[in-house]
């Protein structure tokens, strides 16, 4: 048996907030997600799968466009002709409660319903596949679909899809479940979607999450692609291969001696030499031990000196495949002192305020957005506020002890 498993394709992301990047490369990051999905397309089509399972959020959002229903259908369709089946569920991001569908995928396709069922396959060799999920009703699942899922059927091989998260005990939306409770289901296979990163949850029997195949902002750097599955003596082996168009990175550039904005871009010219990367690679780069003076440390903050330099160096960054999305002037950290405020009161403060139920009462009406309930759902983004919240206090009495001297 040999499938592929993937994930999280999100066509038709928008990809905001790029400013400065050359027009071509900005058309072929928007295409980026298309792009790389047609890479699963093609590995199904040249490994001759037995079958392809999409593990939710296929589309971006609910509102499919017109351009992203076609192009899918297109991709089916090429399988279809190969006779290769397709199994999708949906996910959060295009959950079935919004669909608006206005083609029928070919017959190749089937599209899990609301509730868990199981499709049977029959492959070419003669041997039998159970294949176990369900779509999202609506944006979010708050309970555990787990009990929903039926045993190990009479099959030669049981699958199970599944796009969702380990339960943490709080503010759980996107189907939670335990590592134990999909092992007890006795499956030959679990196909993770939700989680942007792939990581494996278990070994064997194999419990992955694919990831996305194309990672859309800074924080998905990585290799982002699918796996294709293979049956060896009564086990499945997974095998990565990658489907990006366009990777996302972080990087750190150390400016030790740099007092002004000229040494500073000749030094980020050097560093752009010696670290090429080998496909367009967005950038967000952190610059330590900076010592410019005020007006320049705002100009850099700003983002105005970068927009010059991208526009001034294009053919540096162009050669490099780097072109630089932030750049970020690294702070040292200081501990919160208090002159005119007791520090007691603030730790005090602290706890009581940065409480998840407080920080989900105040994100209120935001987390009827999905790409910022996804990002307000990230573990470090509560440590993250607070971070911030220290740094702008130091701030600004920082401030206040000048104007009182």
């Amino acid at each position: 048996m040999k499938f592929i498993h993937a994930a999280d394709l999100h066509l038709d992301s928008p990809f905001l907030g790029l400013t400065g990047l050359p027009n071509s490369l900005l058309a072929d990051v928007r295409q980026s997600t298309f792009t790389a999905a047609t890479k699963i397309f093609d590995q199904a089509l040249a490994q001759q799968v037995d079958f392809v399972l999409l593990a939710g959020d296929l589309f971006d959002r609910a509102e499919q466009s017109v351009a992203a229903q076609a192009y899918l259908f297109q991709q089916f369709d090429r399988l279809n002709q190969a006779q290769i089946p397709v199994i999708v569920s949906f996910g959060n991001h295009d959950y079935l409660a919004d669909q608006h569908q206005t083609v029928a995928y070919p017959a190749n396709v089937t599209v899990l319903g609301s509730t868990v069922t199981t499709k049977t396959l029959t492959l070419r060799d003669g041997e039998t596949v159970a294949i176990s999920g369900f779509s999202y009703p609506q944006r979010w699942v708050t309970s555990d679909p787990l009990p929903d899922f039926p045993a190990h059927a009479a099959t030669d091989w049981h699958i199970g899809m599944l796009h969702g998260a380990v339960a943490t005990g709080s503010a759980d939306h996107y189907a939670p479940f335990t590592v134990a409770d999909l092992l007890g289901k006795r499956y030959d296979y679990w196909a993770l979607g939700h989680i942007h990163h792939r990581q494996l949850l278990n070994q064997e029997p194999p419990i992955l999450y694919a990831g996305n195949t194309q990672g859309r902002a800074i924080n998905e750097t990585g290799e982002k692609g699918a796996y294709l599955v293979t049956s060896d003596h009564g086990q499945l082996h997974p095998q990565f291969f990658e489907t990006a168009a366009v990777d996302w990175a972080t990087a750190t550039l150390d400016a030790s001696g740099v007092t002004d904005l000229t040494a500073l871009g000749t030094q980020l010219t050097t560093w752009l030499t010696a670290h090429p990367a080998p496909r367009p690679t967005l950038t967000a780069l952190t610059v330590t031990h900076l010592a410019l003076t005020a007006s320049d440390l705002a100009s850099l903050r700003q983002g105005d000196w970068l927009q010059l330099y991208l526009r001034t160096h294009a053919r540096q960054l162009k050669a490099a495949q780097r072109y630089l999305v932030a750049l970020t002037p690294a702070v040292a950290s200081q501990p919160l002192a208090a002159p005119q405020l007791d520090q007691q009161y603030w730790d005090q403060g602290a706890q009581t305020v940065f409480t998840s139920e407080n920080l989900q009462a105040t994100f209120g009406k935001l987390a009827q957005e999905p790409v910022l309930a996804d990002w307000f759902g990230q573990k470090t983004v509560s440590t993250t506020l607070q971070q911030q919240a220290e740094q702008i206090l130091a701030e600004l009495m920082g401030e206040e002890d000048h104007d009182a001297s």
